[in-house]
């Protein structure tokens, strides 16, 4: 069976990873998996909370991430900023060339299942191989101004509501407005009624996508 690494085409480079929350869990589930290829940085071009499954180093020089990853297959990379992590001052380009994967987040959800962009987010790095679009399927009968991080921007997008209930209509037409995405990952699709909607999302959408569930393991390609 194939992972989900392979499942979302995810190549040697950098792949920057968007949209709604479960984000910073994708990244730490495709790095576990790529780490079985190769050295792997996590980070981000916005913030982060640092991850606990890998050593995270803070502002490191490209030695001190050399070393690292002569002991670690995976690991993050970030500037200290109060909790969280920043992007680190070493840019993409020369992370890219210290691992042969880097993945990062690159905006921020507030942990709701849709996300829709202000002008100057994403923050995605001009070197990015593809970018994975995060949708959670628990959006799907809520109204938007609940599952939704920034509702007023995703309402404009396709001319309805905060107040409207989200349909998989209204959520695929929105995300392919911004034209983000190489590939979706629709998430939280833990049980059978979960896997139906997230299949009849992925159906509308406009670029191949990957439906399942992270806290379950479960994915499958669509």
């Amino acid at each position: 069976m194939k992972r989900l690494c392979e499942m979302l085409e995810i190549s040697p480079g950098i792949t920057a990873i968007v949209g709604g929350g479960g984000k910073t869990t994708l990244m730490m589930t495709l790095a576990k998996e790529l780490s079985a290829k190769g050295t792997v940085i996590v980070t981000t071009s916005t913030k982060i909370f640092p991850p606990t499954e890998c050593p995270v180093l803070v502002e490191p020089t490209c030695e001190e991430v050399t070393e690292a990853l002569s002991c670690h297959q995976v690991i993050c990379v970030g500037a200290k900023s109060s909790e969280k992590l920043t992007a680190p001052s070493l840019g993409f380009p020369q992370l890219s060339r210290l691992a042969d994967y880097v993945l990062t987040e690159a905006d921020g959800s507030r942990q709701l299942p849709l996300k829709a962009h202000a002008d100057y987010e994403p923050v995605i790095p001009n070197t990015v191989n593809q970018c994975i679009y995060v949708i959670g399927i628990d959006c799907i009968g809520s109204r938007l101004a609940e599952v939704c991080h920034r509702p007023e921007l995703f309402a404009a997008l396709n001319g309805c509501t905060v107040e409207s209930i989200v349909t998989a209509e209204l959520a695929a037409e929105a995300v392919e407005r911004e034209r983000l995405a190489h590939r979706y990952f629709i998430n939280k699709a833990d049980d059978n009624e979960g896997m139906k909607k997230a299949a009849n999302l992925a159906a509308l959408l406009d670029k191949p996508s990957v439906i399942g569930s992270l806290h379950k393991g479960e994915y499958k390609c669509l």
